[in-house]
């Protein structure tokens, strides 16, 4: 199709021009799967954009402007921070951390944002969409300022915590022990120094026994090997709320497919496919974090990173798939007298089936008992 050639070519001239930013300009010399990863992420959020262009459905609109400014915001502040620290604020380190630190808060709000609306545009279907936007507000921005809201109180509040309060007091009863002498000293000399307290709401309101001081420093001490060995111990409170926001996704998709199996709600074409897509992809990203949590040095952290990037990879491409199965669907004259009926006249209409569920039906179930889509109660409204 013309469209797709020509989101092809705008895609290709992304990527000339962003190799050649990468060539010519001082930057952290990121990896080939992070550049993959940014790429599909550039051409996800292309599609997206191009699908919120043609669709023909108000309601459905809404839903991938917010895909397209999930994908295509992300793809934006990654790109710009593989030069923050080099060739923008060369030396500024507290730059880089502040930009990874808000872009990680955005990255996931903003994919929480886009799946929680696909949820409340189904539920509350005759709602217009600025109450569908602000009910959708209301649930994502509130669990995002429960769990993130220290970061905005305190831009270096991950410097403040339980954790890394108690791993500058080890460093510095390690280097207390170095000048007097002791290159090599055991976990019980530097705990027999260090001071460790007992933390409540963020306050040290007592100093721990001998016993527990020991078993304190033993815990920390994997993260004093290494210039930046203390990393993965400085943003666990980062990707634990990361947990949190991705779990709220997985949360919402399960609630989007138990309401279209009892209801059977009109849907567009490939918009369940997309959605349920996102299970892997948000279960991977409680994955990840969880992994960055329990690396207990930096370059481990970099190769579940590494990893990580190759497994989110599959899911990609399955999702940059669908998304452009919906292009193609709403810009052909079926696909888009068939979406136009599914507004105006849902009950008189048969709910489409398309490549993928007859593959599943024709391999794996008995044809005659499937009449209508997979995963659809067998009612005359669900019957094709």
């Amino acid at each position: 199709m013309r469209i797709l050639k020509k989101l092809g070519l705008s895609w290709i001239l992304g990527i000339a021009i962003g190799s050649v930013l990468l060539v010519f300009i001082p930057n952290e010399n990121p990896s080939m799967g992070a550049l993959v990863v940014d790429a599909l992420f550039l051409l996800l959020g292309m599609v997206c954009l191009s699908v919120w262009i043609n669709e023909p459905s108000k309601s459905n609109k809404a839903i991938f402007a917010n895909f397209a400014a999930f994908f295509l915001v992300s793809v934006v502040f990654v790109f710009v921070s593989r030069f923050i620290g080099y060739a923008v604020f060369s030396g500024d380190s507290w730059k880089k951390f502040f930009f990874f630190q808000y872009y990680e808060l955005t990255h996931y709000f903003l994919l929480s944002f886009a799946i929680v609306y696909v949820v409340i545009d189904s539920l509350f279907n005759d709602f217009k969409a600025r109450r569908k936007y602000l009910i959708t507000l209301l649930i994502v921005g509130g669990v995002f300022a429960f769990y993130n809201h220290p970061f905005f109180q305190n831009p270096k509040y991950l410097y403040t915590t339980e954790d890394i309060t108690d791993f500058k007091a080890v460093v510095a009863s390690i280097k207390q022990l170095s000048t007097e002498g002791n290159e090599k000293p055991s976990v019980e000399e530097i705990a027999g120094i260090a001071n460790l307290g007992v933390w409540r709401n963020g306050q040290q309101v007592g100093i721990l026994f001998d016993d527990q001081k020991v078993r304190r420093v033993a815990e920390l001490l994997p993260y004093v090997q290494g210039e930046e060995s203390f990393l993965p111990l400085l943003f666990k409170p980062l990707y634990l709320d990361n947990i949190y926001m991705s779990v709220l996704c997985v949360i919402f998709v399960f609630l989007f497919f138990g309401y279209q199996y009892n209801n059977d709600p009109p849907q567009g074409a490939y918009i369940e496919k997309i959605i349920f897509l996102f299970v892997p992809y948000c279960s991977l990203e409680i994955l990840h974090n969880y992994a960055y949590i329990k690396s207990v040095e930096y370059a481990t952290l970099l190769q579940v990173h590494q990893i990580g990037w190759y497994l989110t990879l599959t899911n990609l491409v399955l999702l940059l798939l669908f998304f452009s199965l919906r292009l193609r669907f709403i810009t052909s004259v079926k696909g888009e007298f068939y979406e136009r009926e599914l507004v105006s006249d849902a009950e008189h209409i048969s709910r489409w089936r398309d490549a993928f569920d007859n593959l599943v039906v024709r391999h794996f179930l008995n044809p005659k008992a499937i009449h209508g889509r997979l995963f659809a109660p067998r009612s005359p409204r669900g019957e094709a």
